[in-house]
Parts: structure tokens; sequence; C-alpha cells
């Protein structure tokens, strides 16, 4: 439960500060592309974990914005503990239709992690991400969103052992 309240906390103080177009988003990550292990694994054991995030969304154009994003996940095995922290992100809209349009996004991301991994010698970690997803209109001004994003865990060779940790996140917002 104190997990659950924290995510809703979270969520809340960082609403209060927004100015631009605010997503909500839930997802399900997963380990992807790490070296020697199965699919979903990390050290050959099950990778997982749930995330929370607020999008804050400053469009430059029609089809170019730029993206804060706080976030916080609880990962679920191979052990249990929490990341927090934030993404800076680049999003292009393409394939424009009158009831979706399509996107990819990049970025570069940073989050203390309270895991205990031996593979990594820090517990700050820098995240470079890249993600395509899909906007639905379902209302006047409602949209729904699907995105699939790539995220790669290091800390970036600042001390040893430096043992990336690869993912792939399922995410779905909702913007009203």
């Amino acid at each position: 439960m104190k997990k659950v309240l924290f995510v809703f906390l979270f969520l809340l103080v960082v609403n209060s500060t927004a100015s631009a177009r605010i997503i909500y988003n839930i997802g399900y990550g997963f380990g992807l592309l790490n070296s020697g292990n199965g699919f979903s694994k990390l050290d050959n054991k099950y990778y997982d974990y749930y995330k929370a995030s607020v999008d804050f969304e400053h469009f430059f154009s029609k089809n170019f914005s730029i993206i804060g994003e706080p976030f916080v996940a609880y990962v679920n095995r191979p052990t249990d503990g929490v990341s927090f922290g934030a993404s800076g992100l680049l999003r292009y809209y393409f394939l424009n239709q009158s009831s979706f349009r399509t996107f990819a996004d990049g970025g570069l991301g940073v989050s203390y992690n309270t895991l205990l991994y031996p593979g990594q010698a820090s517990k700050y970690l820098f995240m470079p991400q890249v993600g395509l997803g899909i906007e639905f209109n379902v209302g006047k001004t409602t949209k729904i969103f699907i995105e699939d994003r790539f995220i790669h865990m290091s800390c970036a060779s600042i001390k040893e052992p430096n043992g990336a940790v690869n993912s792939n996140t399922i995410m779905i917002g909702v913007s009203f």
C-alpha cells in the first residue's frame, strides 16, 4: 500500500506544476537484449517492472515536441526495489490521420535505483532510450497513447563495474 500511495503522491505533485499537454502513463517493462541471457532475463533470472510517469509535452510545431517525463518504477524481479528519476525526450509525429497519428521519440534520462545489482557500481544511472507509438483521438480533447520503448540503463562508465541493463517498456497513456 505504501508503494501505491508513493506513486499517487508523486504523480499528484508533478501534475500541479504543469504548463503543457499532460499525458498520464502506466507501463510494464521486461529485460531485453541483455548479453548471454534469455528473453526477459538479467543474469539468467527474470527481470520485470511496473512504471508510472507523467509526460509534460511542449509543441514546437504540429509534428515536433519536447517532453519532460518524471517517472517511478517498481522492480518486481529479480529482486524488488524502486527506481525513480526523469527523462527528456524529443518526439516527432508522422503519418497524421484524422483518428490517429504515429510518433517516434528518443532521449536521455537519469535515475536513482534502490536495487542491489552487482553488475552496476552506482545506484545513479543514465538511460538513453528510443520508442515508437501511436496516439488515438477518442474525444474532442481526449487522446489515448500506446508506446513501445527500449531503454538502456548504466552508469556510463563513471564507475566500474558498468553492467548494462536493457529493457523494453510497453506503456499506455491518456491525455485530456
